[in-house]
This record gives structure tokens, C-alpha cells and sequence, in this order.
């Protein structure tokens, strides 16, 4: 739907979301696209270095993210319902080589919270609660702290 303008993009994805529900089927998604997943997924996969790192019911992964790499996408986009930032918050860095991963955790290099272990293990995904998974070993302190880090200001 990128090539779309915003118009017809909104009008084929709200004909999609009923068609799913007046035929009881399944709709699978792919985009980059935060605001499609917000506002047409029920549940959502976050995948990075071709595997996916979290899984959950989307209104959970959004106000309620256990994976650093789901924390710094929604912290990459623009909130019209906080202060306005001075500017965006990146995830730095680069993603690794896909053909020649490293041992460990793929992310780790980018991650604001990596421990040693990060290093030398690959984090399966587990769940963290109810039908919400995460691969990363410390999804439970990001989860209870990560509310607090995705809702507050940016200094100006």
C-alpha cells in the first residue's frame, strides 16, 4: 500500500478488515507501516533479522512492548497525543549482516538493555503473559518498565 495515496491506501485496507469479518477469515498483513498495524491488526508478529521476536495481541505490544526492538520502533514514531519531541529517537546503529549472524541475540549490538548473555545465547521466544511472546531475556523488567520510557517527554 505504500505507493497508494493515503485515500485509496485507507479505503482497500477498511474493505480488507470487512471482508475478514463478514467471510470469517484470516488476513495477514506485512508492512512497515505502525499506524496499518494500529489500526487494522488484532494481532501482530514483530520480526527483526528474519525471525520473530515478539508476538502478541496488538493493542498489548503497543501499550505494553517486552522486546527492545518493539520499544525502539514505537519510540521512532511520531505521538500526536504526547509533547511535540525536538526530534525523533532512532535505533542506532546498524542491522547485522543477515547472511553471516552472529552468535547470540541479532539485536544486541542495537540494544539499549544487552547483557552478557546476550552474547553468547540466542533468547527464545517465551511468553512473557497471556498469548503475548517475547525473545528476549529480560522482557519482564522491560515490561514493567517500558510503559514509563515509551509515555515520557522528550526534553525539548
Amino acid at each position: 500500500t505504500t505507493a497508494l495515496d493515503v485515500t485509496i491506501q485507507a479505503q482497500i485496507l477498511d474493505l480488507m478488515k470487512s471482508l475478514t469479518t463478514e467471510l470469517g477469515v484470516a488476513l495477514i498483513v506485512i508492512t512497515h507501516n505502525l499506524g496499518v498495524v494500529a489500526r487494522y491488526a488484532d494481532r501482530v508478529n514483530i520480526m527483526y533479522a528474519g525471525k520473530v521476536i515478539e508476538r502478541g495481541e496488538a493493542r498489548e505490544i503497543y501499550s505494553n512492548p517486552r522486546h527492545p526492538y518493539t520499544v525502539g520502533l514505537l519510540r521512532s514514531v511520531p505521538r500526536l497525543d504526547l509533547p511535540r519531541r525536538a526530534k525523533l529517537d532512532p535505533i542506532e546503529g546498524q542491522p547485522p549482516d543477515l547472511i553471516n549472524l552472529p552468535p547470540g541475540c541479532a539485536f544486541r549490538e542495537r540494544c539499549r538493555w544487552a547483557i552478557d548473555k546476550c552474547a553468547t545465547d540466542t533468547p527464545e521466544l517465551v511468553e512473557t503473559s497471556d498469548g503475548h511472546l517475547s525473545a528476549c531475556f529480560r522482557a519482564d523488567e522491560l515490561g514493567a518498565t517500558e510503559i514509563d520510557f515509551l509515555n515520557a517527554p522528550v526534553a525539548e
